[in-house]
């Protein structure tokens, strides 16, 4: 399978953890690195700030302009320059991001380096830094964690050292998983997931199987809990020290436990569908094209940030031994898959074709629509109406006049209480 390929997997990456005790020198190489750093952070903020556009530099740029000042204050490898160039330019970008497009300056608090593999090197059970030409610092790795014996044939990505943990990047694959001979394509929701079920037959004939839907009620009851606590810690807490430590351990809170909840939810997915490709909606950008919607309110914009759509799918792709496809998501829920004409949406929740006759659940069709990009970039073009399942599988998509539903009961909505961008 070609790596270039526009739906290829991105990579068989993996991390082991372990606490550390840094040698006196590592340590220092540490501080000088978050000095640099800070420097870097500085000259590239400047040089953004001088043109109109606010473009942030490059890292090959960033080295040109910092190169001189870095090799004469530090005595360290050439090449200790390139991460340092690479932080300092995605923690601007990162900032730019997630402040609406304002830059400034991020504070660097941490001790943390990561350092590229041309600085390093796995020695009989030890980590080889290299901080000057013919000098190392060398860190015992933790053969014994549970997961060492399984990566440690892959090949060493990248190290992250901190004061206090290494954290050590195998890549173990090329990212060609194979294709699985059945399909879950899956359109995510604020509160549901939907999918459709197809399988291939011995002869290469795609065959739809069924059609679900997922409730994420334990997700959305974390977000709303920890929303009203929130709003309680800004109305009670008259210390601002005090109100944002205690807004940011709570918001740390939110982010494990809904962690925990999706890795749940994703294990017992790919468990339940094994030799299975999963098929998702490319959704970048969404959340910053669904903040430009004037005529959308605070609500769905709270329900848009803490929607954790893309860790869904990270979670899915890492766990899945087969590949997983993603596909444009124009169309999706504007086009019909069964006749190809334009859907209209008299209410929210049905998708109304003039050519079928008929009003069907809107989450459930746009899964099947997902589902027909997906075999279409496998090589597998599927025509919804021709297929003999089609006429039997046809009831449950169609919308069900908002009757309660098992799968949709017990659905809280979010709270108005801002949190940020927590997971």
């Amino acid at each position: 399978m070609n790596n270039n390929h526009k739906w290829g997997s991105s990579g068989e990456k993996r991390t082991i953890t372990w606490e550390y005790e840094p040698p006196p020198e590592l340590l220092q190489y540490l501080k000088d690195m978050q000095e640099a750093l800070r420097y870097a952070l500085q000259a590239a903020y400047l040089k953004a700030t001088r043109n109109k556009q606010h473009k942030i530099p490059s890292p090959i740029e960033l080295r040109r302009m910092i190169k001189e000042w870095f090799y004469s204050r530090y005595q360290y490898a050439r090449h200790h320059i390139n991460p340092v160039c690479k932080s300092a330019v995605a923690l601007l970008k990162s900032y730019r991001k997630n402040h609406h497009g304002q830059l400034r300056i991020p504070t660097v608090k941490k001790l943390a380096v990561r350092i590229d593999a041309e600085l390093f090197k796995l020695v009989e059970g030890q980590l080889r830094v290299t901080l000057q030409p013919f000098s190392y610092a060398w860190i015992p790795v933790n053969t014994v964690h549970k997961r060492y014996k399984d990566y440690c044939h892959g090949r060493v990505s990248e190290v992250l050292l901190t004061e206090r943990k290494v954290c050590l990047t195998f890549v173990i694959g090329s990212g060609n998983k194979p294709l699985g001979a059945r399909f879950v394509a899956c359109d995510l929701n604020f509160t549901t997931i939907d999918s459709t079920t197809a399988v291939k037959d011995a002869q290469g004939t795609v065959h739809l199987e069924a059609a679900s839907t997922e409730p994420l009620h334990r997700i959305t009851q974390i977000q709303n809990v920890f929303s009203r606590r929130r709003r309680r810690l800004q109305l009670h807490i008259p210390n601002p020290q005090k109100r944002a430590r205690k807004l940011r351990e709570t918001r740390n809170r939110q982010r494990h436990r809904v962690i925990d909840a999706l890795h749940k939810l994703t294990t017992q997915t790919v468990r339940k569908n094994q030799d299975t490709a999963f098929i998702f909606e490319r959704l970048t950008g969404i959340r910053k094209n669904g903040r430009r919607e004037a005529n959308r309110g605070k609500k769905f914009r709270t329900q848009l940030n803490r929607w954790p759509y893309r860790l869904y799918q990270r979670l899915v792709e890492y766990k899945s031994s087969q590949r997983t496809l993603y596909v444009n998501p124009r169309g999706t829920s504007s086009r019909c898959p069964v006749c190809g004409e334009n859907l209209k949406h008299p209410a929210w929740g049905i998708s109304s074709c003039e050519t079928c006759g008929v009003d069907y659940h809107r989450d459930r069709l746009a899964s099947l629509a997902i589902l027909c990009g997906g075999l279409r970039l496998c090589g597998s073009p599927f025509t919804v109406s021709a297929d003999a399942s089609w006429p039997m599988l046809k009831n449950e998509y169609l919308y069900a006049g908002g009757a309660p539903d098992a799968a949709r009961a017990g659905w809280t909505e979010p709270a108005n209480a801002p949190n940020g961008n927590a997971v």
